[in-house]
């Protein structure tokens, strides 16, 4: 398995965990703040991965 293989699952895992903190920040799923955030920082880093990876292919 390639880094290259990544990309696609991340990019979705990147939009989930975004979303889950774009709803849990609305207050449309009631969560606890401290959950917000780590939805917030784990997408960040996420995408941040993401990113790397494509900018690395030159995708």
């Amino acid at each position: 398995m390639e880094l290259y293989d990544l990309v696609i699952p991340l990019g979705i895992a990147a939009y989930i965990l975004i979303v889950l903190a774009i709803l849990t920040g609305k207050r449309v799923i009631k969560l606890k703040p401290v959950y917000h955030r780590l939805f917030a920082w784990s997408g960040l880093f996420v995408i941040t991965i993401h990113a790397a990876i494509v900018i690395y292919y030159n995708l």
